[in-house]
């Protein structure tokens, strides 16, 4: 097993990780390139481990700015190297024996600079910038804490001089079917970007799912060649509740070298129709939490085990789905979730924008590009069933309606296996304004509404309006809850108590629930996180305190009385 994976990547590469302990400074002036850090590392630099976020830390628990990080490794040979970051918040700049080698915004998806590097020692600095400013995904004043640094694994690999630089998978599942044989066809095409560092040459591209193989002589010019190979094979269609998974290798052989690389997938579709999202065809009710990255120990940067833990609870507690609030999730997490069964929905950052902020130079771009990212990650985990492109956005804004456009139209074009697109609205309660023209872009309705806790009313009047406007979409009430401080009880069930929270959740479940219209729900939230410093006057502990667990994993009243009211869901 890899670090950033549960199987194996990239079998053929030397590789090292670089986790572990990197020099560190803040640089709250942001004078770091003026003053030569990428060749000239101060010489009083602090220590800090990596993955990590440096606001998990008592020194920097508060701070929002820039840093740098620098670390040595060695090449026992020289030759083509690929260096590869999963995740730097937020904004990132790499330089390599103090020559910048790459940049990339936005803190939850990954990057990679390629080089040629000789053997021996080499120098590796990173600036990471948290700043939240009016151009800034995510934007200033979240709900949720910004962490800052390099908070997923870097890694080094020698590669050879023709190399798989990616690999998409598509496929077409048939009826297949006999009542002799259960299993289904899969028709299958292997997208292989090769990437030449030299001149153009003949070169055998493979393409293997399972046992299963196909393969073709191409002649790459220097540069991307972009390769695809299909294949038919007998599948048993992965589900929730028979997570079935293949495993996915394309080479390269050039020569003596060769390169592989692997991805896994599992065979399912993902339909809607009025009430329902149907895996392969049978309805399933989402019943899932909006999960944010977050621990008081480390922030985003968790680690296997504790991604074990969450998935424990959500699945001891009934519930067989996650939204992830509102940024890409580690990809070991979804490559347990493919493991498990467990349905996810995926976002990208767009958390509360208006047109304002949507139209300010470069804020619309860097959503695109975020989103493409995600999908070129993510696209083959099994467990990944829709895309949400904004949340609680100002969508009665004819420039949210028009940058919402284009982002549904991103992830329509990018998305292989044709998933269904949503986003979440919070426009139905008695506030709000009304019908949402956004959600007349997307597949199905994703519902944030807080009756009883936020404002005035019912969930039934919540849901109610949602079918007036969009009849022939399904729902999914897709956050709901009330905060509960932990361990706060009244005689009375007031709010902030444990009580309160628990009745507020088991009548919204069970009026959701009531509704044929309504595909599910997604309780807000999973465990108690860490919000803005900034609110410490109007959230208990400086925490979004809605979690049906504290931010430890400690169960309230709340997991328990949703635990009961699944149990044998």
């Amino acid at each position: 097993m890899t670090h950033h994976r549960t199987f194996e990547t990239a079998p053929t590469r030397r590789r090292r990780v670089l986790d572990g302990i990197w020099a560190f400074v803040t640089d709250p002036e942001d004078a770091g390139v003026e003053a030569g850090y990428p060749e000239r590392f101060p010489d009083d630099a602090e220590r800090m481990d990596v993955p990590s976020a440096w606001n998990a830390t008592s020194d920097y628990y508060d701070y929002e700015g820039v840093a740098w990080y620098r670390r040595e490794f060695e090449l026992p040979n020289g030759g083509p190297t690929r260096l590869s970051f999963g995740g730097v918040c937020h904004d990132a700049t790499v330089w390599v024996d103090g020559e910048r080698v790459a940049d990339h915004y936005g803190g939850y998806t990954p990057f990679e600079a390629v080089e040629r590097l000789d053997a021996g020692t080499h120098d590796v600095v990173v600036r990471a910038d948290s700043t939240r400013d009016e151009r800034s995904i995510p934007r200033p004043g979240t709900d949720w804490f910004p962490y800052g640094g390099i908070t997923r694994e870097v890694v080094v690999e020698s590669i050879p001089e023709v190399f798989v630089d990616d690999l998409t998978v598509d496929y077409d599942l048939g009826d297949g079917s006999t009542d002799d044989s259960p299993d289904d066809q899969a028709d299958v095409t292997v997208t292989v970007s090769v990437r030449n560092l030299g001149d153009a040459t003949d070169t055998q591209v493979t393409a293997s799912v399972g046992d299963t193989s196909v393969e073709h002589e191409v002649s790459v010019d220097p540069g991307l060649t972009e390769v695809s190979l299909t294949l038919e094979r007998d599948v048993e269609r992965w589900s929730p509740t028979d997570p079935r998974l293949y495993e996915v290798r394309a080479a390269v052989e050039n020569g003596d070298d060769r390169d592989e690389r692997r991805e896994r997938v599992g065979f399912r579709t993902v339909d809607v129709t009025d009430t329902e999202i149907r895996i392969n065809g049978d309805p399933v009710e989402f019943r899932a939490v909006n999960r944010h990255e977050d621990h008081p120990e480390w922030g985003h940067a968790q680690p296997l085990r504790l991604q074990e833990i969450d998935l424990d609870l959500i699945d001891d507690a009934g519930l067989n789905a996650v939204r992830t609030s509102h940024y890409p999730n580690h990809p070991r997490f979804l490559d347990r979730c493919d493991e498990r069964g467990v349905l996810v929905v995926e976002e990208i950052p767009y958390w509360q924008f208006d047109a304002e902020r949507f139209a300010r130079e470069g804020v619309l771009d860097r959503g695109r590009t975020m989103l493409r990212e995600l999908i070129d990650r993510d696209h083959a985990h099994p467990s990944v069933v829709a895309w949400s492109v904004t949340n609680e956005c100002a969508n009665e804004e004819e420039g949210v309606v028009d940058a919402t456009r284009e982002l549904v139209a991103v992830a329509r074009e990018r998305d292989p296996n044709g998933r269904p697109v949503t986003l979440a609205s919070n426009n139905y309660h008695p506030d709000g304004e009304g019908a949402d023209p956004c959600l007349a872009l997307v597949d199905f309705v994703c519902a944030n509404a807080y009756p009883g806790w936020y404002s005035e009313g019912e969930y039934a009047d919540v849901l109610a309006g949602v079918r007036e406007d969009y009849p022939d979409k399904p729902v999914v009430l897709s956050e709901f809850g009330a905060g509960a401080v932990a361990g706060e009880r009244t005689r009375d069930g007031a709010k902030w108590s444990e009580s309160f929270q628990a009745d507020f959740l088991e009548d919204a479940i069970e009026t959701a629930r009531e509704a044929e219209f309504v595909a599910g729900f997604a309780i807000w939230q999973f465990c108690d996180t860490r919000t803005d410093p900034r609110n410490w006057a109007t959230r208990p502990k400086t925490k979004n305190n809605k979690g049906i667990l504290d931010e430890y994993r400690r169960p309230k009243e709340a997991y328990h009385r949703v635990r009961d009211l699944l149990d044998g869901a």
